[in-house]
């Protein structure tokens, strides 16, 4: 699987200083930001890209003195949003904050997206990744991986694993999984992360990968149980929680992150301005006690990083679908 692996440096990649003003003088001559600016999240309220998004625009907003308001346009797992960013006014007020699955994942499906993330939209800077692990109901009898895999082989219709969505990339982590053991679990794809844990928490579904952030008070509650961590190490929040490899199966190395993207006629200058001032947030006391407190991972790629992990991803996730022959058709 080390075809998969894509970078995990925790270091910052191309750190700007922020700017030394909270604004700039946009093409008019005119202070920016200076009206309200519009962040999609093209997923539902509750769950990571949500949590983090909101994050990012109260800091921002702040320090800038300009509303943003966060506005959730959730539907066909990202691509609503992501094309409405994609088709808005380029006047640099309207600002996608996305996960992977509209923007890496979505134009390997049929139909493809009516947008071209290549052509439509310029990325701005990733900021926060999310750490993620697989989770099953309390009622199910299996304290690890194995012991799991070992009772879906006996009884496979018995069992049905969730995600946030077809497509997601939730959703093709647990077929890459799958594939690895030799099972094959029916699908139950949910609209957002919020909604497959609550599948999971009244019993329609017995298998989940999802973000520590929707899991963990489910987790301690013990209402659900955690029985490892997708990630290359052990979890701050989880230390007893043993990894992919620990727990004797093939390490992923797939990043969940979230990044911000403008149309791509937008300002030069405006997506300049928000790549330093996005940036700076890794360096910012707040947003990392924040980021920590909710188990996000507060990373931050500039612009031509983040365009180069998105490139090995859309390698990495082309590859995966081939292989898996996931199809996204109803």
């Amino acid at each position: 699987m080390n075809h998969y692996l894509i970078s995990r440096r925790t270091a910052v990649a191309s750190l700007g200083a922020a700017a030394m003003l909270p604004f700039i003088a946009d093409a008019q001559g005119q202070k920016y930001p200076n009206k309200t600016i519009r962040m999609v999240i093209p997923f539902p309220a509750g769950g990571g890209p949500d949590s983090v998004g909101r994050l990012v625009a109260q800091i921002l907003g702040a320090r800038w003195g300009q509303s943003i308001v966060v506005d959730n346009v959730a539907g066909a797992s990202g691509q609503i949003g992501t094309q409405a960013v994609a088709r808005s006014v380029a006047d640099g007020y309207t600002v996608l904050f996305a996960p992977p699955t509209p923007i890496t994942i979505a134009e390997y499906f049929l139909p493809k997206p009516s947008y071209d993330v290549a052509q439509d939209l310029t990325p701005v800077a990733l900021i926060g990744r999310n750490p993620a692990v697989i989770v099953v109901p309390s009622s199910v009898p299996a304290q690890n991986l194995a012991e799991f895999f070992a009772l879906a082989k006996k009884d496979p219709p018995k069992y049905f694993y969730g995600s946030p969505g077809l497509g997601h990339a939730f959703h093709l982590t647990t077929e890459i999984i799958m594939g690895q053991v030799g099972v094959h679990l029916t699908h139950v794809p949910y609209q957002g992360s919020s909604k497959a844990v609550m599948g999971m928490l009244s019993g329609d579904i017995q298998f989940l990968v999802q973000s520590v952030e929707s899991v963990k008070e489910h987790i301690k509650s013990g209402r659900l149980r955690a029985l490892a961590t997708l990630e290359n190490s052990r979890l701050a929040a989880f230390p007893e929680l043993p990894t992919l490899t620990e727990s004797g199966f093939p390490a992923l190395g797939i990043m969940n992150w979230y990044g911000a993207f403008f149309s791509s006629k937008a300002p030069i200058d405006v997506v300049s301005f928000w790549e330093k001032e996005l940036l700076s947030l890794a360096k910012d006391p707040v947003f990392n006690k924040k980021m920590t407190e909710m188990s996000f991972d507060p990373v931050a790629y500039g612009a031509q990083e983040f365009k180069r992990i998105m490139a090995v991803e859309r390698t990495q996730w082309a590859a995966v679908i081939k292989t898996t022959q996931i199809s996204t058709q109803k």
